[in-house]
């Protein structure tokens, strides 16, 4: 007869607080408030502020006063700790600034600017696992073979590739061969002109997916390759098991979990990495809102959506811990 341990209003609390998933959203808010205080620090470290930003040299002429009223508009007149803890309750209230360039909410270019991202990069990773999945199972088919040293060659030299190089040229080369440039056109939203859309998203979606393909291609082989080795493989394999059952069921599946914190590494970063090719594309994604932001020195616009993009990082790094439970549930018990 067993014993039923009963546990203090303490240890309840110990035991909750040490559980996998309270452990990682407690990292997660920390990490999304130490974002917010390097990103408003960095901001003030750099030389400018917004009224330098607007009138340029005729900031020079202004009078001490037109100064000091506009330091006290752009709120510069507060000490940096009140300038922080009202744009920090700001953001907990839903309030994440205006931009007195655009003449609207962050909140209202943000909502316009996210989902191009968010197709951006969902496309791009389709991409990138299509062709880094199949690209490390073919290096892993054969390795040292011809097969192999290709694919790592190409993977090397996609990965070695600057984005905006391969972006600019691709694009040249189309416009003035094929005569194809659906980006030279405004912008066209996914729900208003879907042909042109996907016409518009097609090469940044390329140029990304196969740049971040390459550590995905490399991370399948690796991956595959030390499943392979393993003795329950072996054993297997003695016991009958059908070679392709067994490279379906038993390698590739346990080969996914390195490959699956990759993938969500890539996605995440894709969300605030894609500004260059947003640049070069002319895409209104939230990267290029991001840099607009700090060429103009909107603070609010800046911060805020610096802290947009990194909740969606967190979030999908929270959503990777997910898959990781269904592929194998002994992670949640690290």
């Amino acid at each position: 007869m067993t014993a039923t341990v009963q546990l203090s209003p303490w240890g309840r609390l110990g035991r909750l607080v040490t559980h996998p998933v309270v452990r990682r959203v407690a990292e997660a808010v920390l990490t999304l408030v130490g974002v917010s205080v390097l990103t408003f620090v960095v901001l003030r470290v750099l030389p400018g502020d917004q009224i330098t930003a607007a009138y340029g040299t005729d900031a020079g002429d202004l009078t001490g006063a037109q100064r000091a009223q506009l330091r006290a508009y752009y709120g510069l007149d507060q000490p940096l700790t009140g300038q922080y803890l009202s744009w920090l309750g700001g953001i907990l209230t839903g309030n994440l600034g205006f931009s007195s360039n655009a003449g609207q909410s962050v909140a209202h270019l943000t909502a316009h600017a996210l989902p191009v991202t968010l197709e951006l990069a969902v496309l791009a990773i389709v991409l990138a696992l299509a062709l880094g999945v199949l690209g490390g199972l073919l290096a892993a088919s054969r390795p040292g073979a011809l097969r192999d040293g290709v694919t790592q060659t190409a993977s090397l030299l996609a990965l070695s590739a600057p984005v905006f190089l391969t972006g600019t040229v691709l694009a040249r080369v189309l416009a003035d061969s094929f005569g194809w440039n659906p980006n030279g056109q405004a912008y066209a939203p996914l729900t208003g002109n879907l042909p042109l859309n996907l016409q518009q998203m097609v090469l940044p979606a390329l140029v990304l997916g196969v740049s971040i393909a390459s550590p995905i291609a490399q991370t399948t082989r690796t991956a595959v390759l030390d499943i392979r080795g393993e003795d329950f493989i072996n054993t297997a394999r003695a016991k009958g098991v059908p070679e392709r059952a067994l490279q379906v069921r038993h390698v590739l599946r346990n080969a996914l979990i390195p490959v699956v914190t990759m993938s969500g590494l890539q996605f995440g970063f894709l969300l605030g990495g894609a500004v260059v090719v947003e640049q070069v594309f002319s895409l209104p994604g939230i990267g290029r809102q991001v840099l607009l932001g700090m060429g103009q020195k909107e603070y609010a616009v800046v911060q805020s959506t610096v802290l947009v993009i990194a909740v969606l990082f967190v979030l999908v790094n929270l959503a990777t811990d997910l898959v990781y439970r269904l592929v194998d549930p002994r992670v949640w018990s690290r």
